[in-house]
């Protein structure tokens, strides 16, 4: 009776503790990316500082560290950004309540230029059961090399 109780307890303690996969994880980030997509359409700063941890970060295109992302999100809609596309590329656990993803981002905006390509890296935790951003770093994409564009002429 007490073998049997302790096996169940200890199934039970490895099922509450089982590792994130990637798939998983990367399905997870994506699902915070199309959240980030649907406030940004809705320029909505609150929301999408929402998508955020307590202490979350932006470092912007031009290495600014954004730390009041609302107000941040607000300037960039007075700057014309209005909308954006999300790639997620890559996503790996780093345990259970961390982990870190990278892809690409197009931002639309309504000056020109219109549309600015961007890479993007970010760092994840669990706060309150929930993936947030701690991190989100932005870049951008440099155009190809002379050799590709070569190739397709």
């Amino acid at each position: 009776m007490l073998k049997a109780l302790f096996i169940t307890t200890s199934l039970a303690a490895i099922t509450l503790v089982s590792p994130v996969r990637a798939q998983d994880l990367k399905s997870e980030v994506e699902k915070i990316g199309a959240a980030y997509t649907d406030c940004i359409a809705k320029h909505d700063g609150a929301c999408v500082a929402s998508l955020y941890s307590k202490d979350g970060i932006q470092v912007n295109v031009v290495g600014v560290v954004e730390t009041d992302l609302k107000a941040a999100y607000e300037a960039n809609f007075k700057a014309g950004e209005d909308g954006i596309a999300v790639k997620v590329n890559y996503a790996q656990p780093l345990g259970n309540d961390m982990a870190m993803a990278a892809g690409d981002v197009d931002v639309t905006f309504n000056v020109e230029p219109k549309l600015r390509p961007l890479f993007w890296s970010a760092v994840y935790v669990k706060e309150g059961g929930q993936w947030k951003i701690r991190m989100l770093t932005a870049g951008i994409k440099p155009p190809p090399p002379k050799e590709a564009m070569a190739d397709k002429k």
